[in-house]
């Protein structure tokens, strides 16, 4: 089984800690759907047959492509790649772009997963993060979804930004709850390089994150998911049991998928490769009935690296017999002894033969993981 991710890169403005590539126009919409026809035909042969059980279309945002644009990425997908027929076909949202009409012409093309970004439930942090929806229209928007008959919802939610108080973070969290959705994704504010976010600090016109205030919208979150019977499956998903992202959940169980569209990202087990990040390029290069892409070769390390620093990311956590087989005994034997530290200060937990990373380690995922490498 097999994913195919597709990257929509445009967008009605930039937000301003995005640090995907994306572009706040709609140019060259019409030759771009154009190419990406064309790459679905030209890419049929990357996964080797495979079966897709997967869908995503990402971005950038998904939501204003036409729903006959969408129909016709989808009629080719079905004409080049053996789809399952309980394939999960998930489509990112943003909240301002839903109708009724619109979700009823979604279903009708068999999507049957939605991602809606929300975000925030306040207005001043959406202004902040430069949103273009406001938080009246992030609850209609999923309401107007469930009456259409989507069950399986995603939202968004952005913690550890200035101004977000705990009270604030405290009614976020309860809004959320209350939308009765099966799945939450959540992110720490991150200052990526060169975003607007990033820029906007530097001229001293908005405020640094403060790492503490993200650490304890962090803990709050994980307590109030767990007690209203979310999993906290992955760093930054919750899910209702059985409700997980299953595209997501394939990438962060290493199974093979096919990125689409400008810089777009595949992996066959054995390398990967990206397109180019320029939506210009891409097409030049696709009118010529050719790709514009880079690749590399995994090797063991990295192999060995992407199982260690994924498998800790999600509730199954890592297997040491699994990483015995795959990666030998020397190396099954410095995971123990280099992890025995972290059991230690309480951010690991050892149940044989699982290691999971404990609430307290979660927040030191990254660092934990990296200090695990080879």
């Amino acid at each position: 089984m097999a994913g195919i991710y597709l990257h929509i890169p445009f967008c009605k403005r930039k937000c301003h800690y995005c640090n995907f590539y994306s572009l706040a126009n709609q140019k060259n919409k019409a030759e771009f759907h154009q190419s990406l026809l064309k790459e679905i035909a030209l890419q049929k042969d990357y996964l080797h047959g495979e079966k897709i059980e997967t869908i995503y279309f990402g971005g950038g945002t998904p939501s204003l492509l036409s729903t006959k644009e969408i129909g016709a990425i989808l009629n080719e997908i079905h004409k080049y790649f053996d789809v399952d027929l309980s394939s999960e076909i998930d489509l990112e949202a943003n909240p301002d772009d839903l109708t009724s009409s619109i979700l009823s012409d979604y279903r009708s093309l068999g999507i049957n997963r939605l991602s809606i970004g929300t975000q925030s439930f306040e207005d001043e942090i959406l202004k902040k993060l430069n949103r273009v929806h406001s938080a009246q229209q992030a609850i209609d928007a999923v309401s107007l979804a469930q009456k259409q008959g989507f069950d399986n919802i995603s939202i968004d939610l952005i913690y550890g930004i200035p101004g977000l108080s705990k009270q604030l973070w405290d009614d976020s969290i309860k809004k959320a709850l209350a939308m009765n959705v099966p799945h939450l994704s959540a992110y720490h504010l991150t200052v990526e390089p060169n975003t607007a976010l990033d820029i906007l600090i530097k001229k001293n016109k908005y405020p640094t994150p403060v790492d503490e205030e993200g650490v304890a919208h962090s803990l709050m979150l994980m307590e109030q998911m767990k007690n209203n019977g979310y999993e906290h499956y992955e760093i930054s998903n919750y899910a209702l049991p059985g409700q997980y992202s299953v595209h997501n959940t394939n990438y962060w169980r290493q199974k093979s998928y096919l990125g689409l569209g400008p810089s777009a990202h595949s992996f066959d087990l054995k390398s990967r490769q990206w397109n180019i990040a320029s939506t210009n390029k891409y097409i030049e290069a696709l009118e010529k009935g050719k790709l514009n892409f880079e690749n590399e070769k995994i090797n063991s390390i990295d192999q060995y690296n992407e199982f260690v620093m994924l498998g800790l990311r999600t509730q199954w956590g890592i297997d040491i017999d699994e990483l015995e087989l795959k990666f030998g005994k020397q190396n099954s034997t410095y995971f123990q002894q280099e992890i025995q530290k972290y059991i230690a200060q309480g951010k690991v937990e050892f149940t044989h033969p699982i290691y999971r990373l404990s609430n307290q380690g979660k927040l030191f995922a990254d660092g934990i993981a990296g200090d695990l490498f080879l």
